[in-house]
């Protein structure tokens, strides 16, 4: 039987993204090679077709999901991309950020996976984190270095905010752990 020209690069992104989806709900070491082919409906055969190994994986989703939705936001006056930077403030540092993990940034959840994930995975988490501060340092105002401590502070409390508030029981402390530190961070936008 003869496959469309496209299906292998079908179930390449159809695995990725349900790869995605998977290891921010479980993290890195909570789910395997079976386990995430068959969130993405396929056999393990067709995830080592697409994918080596599961760092690889993991690889290809840092590389396709961090900052994904700011970084590709590349149109407009400074200005309509700082507006865009509050907005997307607002989203992510959220109680419905918090509560969804599998739909949300994979930097909250696999940050820490990415920590002891081979070079490979680091260097693309390293340049998908640079892209992301320079993206979000464009859009401030001030000199250079004072633009990019701002936009690494709003990117570390985007993470940390999310990270705690998930860390901790639903309420009042969490819900303030996210008004917080998305107060802050839009006060750094300037």
């Amino acid at each position: 039987m003869r496959y469309p020209p496209d299906q292998k690069a079908k179930a390449k992104e159809a695995i990725l993204q349900a790869g995605a989806q998977a290891l921010r709900t479980n993290g890195f070491n909570g789910i395997g090679v079976d386990g995430l082919a068959a969130a993405a409906g396929v056999t393990s055969g067709a995830f080592y077709s697409n994918f080596p190994n599961k760092q690889a994986l993991l690889e290809g989703v840092i590389e396709s999901c961090l900052g994904k939705s700011f970084i590709d936001s590349d149109t407009g006056s400074v200005a309509e991309r700082r507006d865009l930077l509050r907005q997307w403030l607002t989203e992510y540092i959220s109680a419905s950020h918090r509560e969804n993990p599998a739909s949300g940034c994979v930097m909250p959840t696999l940050s820490a996976d990415v920590a002891r994930a081979a070079p490979a995975v680091r260097e693309a988490y390293r340049l998908r984190m640079a892209e992301l501060i320079r993206k979000v340092s464009a859009v401030l105002d001030g000199n250079e270095a004072d633009r990019e401590r701002r936009a690494w502070s709003i990117v570390s409390m985007m993470v940390g905010a999310i990270s705690i508030s998930r860390a901790m029981p639903d309420g009042e402390e969490a819900n303030r752990a996210i008004h917080h530190a998305l107060e802050t961070a839009v006060s750094l936008i300037g």
